[in-house]
Order: C-alpha cells, then structure tokens, then sequence
C-alpha cells in the first residue's frame, strides 16, 4: 500500500532534468544579452521601430534584468540541485519568454527605409528564448500534479477571479477600441498604428489572441477546477506577473521621456493588473513558500 502510494507521488519527467536546467541556464543568458546589447545599455543591438518603440525595449529590458532573468537563474540552479521548488520558478517564463521572442523578432519595421537597425543580426538570440520556452513551458507543466494544489477557500477564490475578470474585460476594451479606431480612420489618436503598423498589429494579435484568451481560460479553470488546473494556473499567472510587469514598466518610460505615444489613461490598468497578477501568484503559491526552500526537498525520480 506504501509502496502505491509513493509510487502515485514520484511525477515522471517529460524532459530530462540536466536538458531543462541547461534550458533555463541559456535562457537566462539570452534574455541577460538582449538587455545588455540593447538601447537600455550598450546600444549594439539597433532595433527597426520608432523612437517610442526603443523607449519600450527599453522597459521591457529593465524588467528582462531584474525579474525575468533572475527568476530563470533561481529555477535553473534549485533544478540542478534536483529541488522540486525549482519547477516554481519554471512554470513562471515560457509563455513570456516565447512571447517576447516572437513580438521583438516578427514586430520590426522591415519594410519602412526611415528605420534602420541591425537586429536581424541577433536574431539567433530570440529564437533560443521561444525554443527554450517551449522546452520550459512542456517540462514545468509535466512536474505538477494534482497532490501540489493547495487548498483554497471557494469565496475568496471566487471573488478574486471575479476581479481579474473585470480588468482583463477593460484591457481586451482597449485593444478592440483602438482596433475599431483603426479600421474606421486609419490611425490611432496617438499615432502610434501609423508610424509603427507591424508591431502595433503584432502586439494586437498575440493579445487578444492569446493573451487575454489564456486569462480568461486560466481564470475559469481555477474557480471550477483548481486542483486540477493549479499548473495552468501558475503558468497564466507567471506570464501575467512578467508581461504585466513589463507593460507597465514600458509605460512609465515612455510617460518620464514624454513620449506623444504615451496611454496615460491605459497605465492605471495595467498598474492594477501587475499587481492583481502579483496578489494571484502569491494567493498561488503561499502555502508553498516553505516547501520550496526546504532543504530536504529534493526530486526522487
């Protein structure tokens, strides 16, 4: 009967574990030379976008610095030592990972001769970020189960999903808003479509395609199966916790340079929406705070 037991506790790995800590190892150092090369620091990497476009590289790069590379660094290390927290620190980057790779790689101005650059030079470094999140995203999703969720109060729960419903309403409202403004003038208020159309339909894609739709789809899942989509959960949440937190870190550079493409009405939104991510992720993960440092916490498979 013990032996049952244990046996129904080890999780199988999908990956091997040296192929994911490499994995993330690399990743990090993808996402740590895209920061360092570009226009936050060295300028080596020239991207083709407009002035308001490298102002949010820029944002995104702070954040690439000081969140995402660390969390990749953390879960690389605590999965070399064979620790079953590290698969907390995993589960939390492939989506934005591929998402960032894909968005900067696709969303260039190639056709317009005003924007010149040399990122097609570096190109190999966004295709290791979406590779590598799709190795994390299938081997951090493959060491949950079910036993990992902890247990949530349902009223609680049900609010906060109710909350986040409501934002993620009012983002997916301003994106269809000026999607609408688009198609009926050509332009956004801004002007931000016109002088930057690739990455501005490129974003729009990505978001209302699969950005807001896992949202809703995570949200769902969490307040009518939380044990079973806890996984999913975690891995909306990291995304959200990381984009949010980047989306909101470009708006603040753009708003301190005085940027005309600034939303100064969008950035309580995404203000508001980095922090419900924030207050999901820990809702997520506070009954495991301990388990995930445990020294003794070690992978048996």
């Amino acid at each position: 009967m013990t032996g049952a037991h244990e046996s129904e506790s080890k999780v199988e790995p999908m990956i091997p574990w040296y192929v994911v800590s490499v994995t993330a190892f690399v990743c990090a150092s993808a996402v740590i030379a895209i920061a360092l090369l570009g226009p936050l620091l060295l300028e080596s990497i020239q991207y083709r976008t407009s002035q308001s476009g490298i102002w949010q590289i820029q944002g995104g790069d702070l954040v690439n610095l000081l969140l995402i590379s660390p969390i990749l660094l953390i879960g690389a290390v605590l999965h070399l030592l064979r620790k079953d927290g590290s698969k907390y620190f995993l589960v939390l980057t492939p989506v934005v990972l591929m998402y960032t790779g894909l968005s900067i790689g696709i969303g260039q101005e190639w056709s317009n001769p005003e924007y010149s650059g040399n990122v097609e030079d570096y190109s190999w470094l966004y295709l290791i970020i979406i590779i590598g999140g799709l190795i994390l995203l299938v081997a951090s999703l493959s060491m949950f189960t079910e036993k990992d969720a902890p247990e949530f109060k349902k009223r609680g729960l049900r609010i906060y999903v109710a909350v986040m419903v409501l934002f993620l309403l009012m983002f997916a409202a301003m994106w269809i808003s000026e999607l609408a403004e688009v198609m009926r003038t050509g332009d956004t208020a801004s002007g931000s479509y016109e002088s930057t159309p690739t990455i501005w339909w490129t974003v729009r894609y990505l978001d209302l395609g699969v950005t807001i739709p896992v949202g809703f789809l995570a949200l769902f899942l969490l307040a009518t199966k939380p044990r079973r989509a806890y996984s999913l959960a975690l891995l909306f949440f990291g995304f959200f916790v990381t984009l949010g937190t980047a989306v909101l870190s470009m708006g603040v550079m753009m708003t301190i340079n005085d940027d005309p493409e600034a939303q100064i009405g969008a950035l309580p939104v995404f203000a508001v929406l980095a922090a419900l991510s924030w207050i999901g992720l820990l809702f997520l993960v506070k009954d495991k705070l301990s388990v995930i440092w445990r020294p003794d916490a070690a992978r048996t498979e």
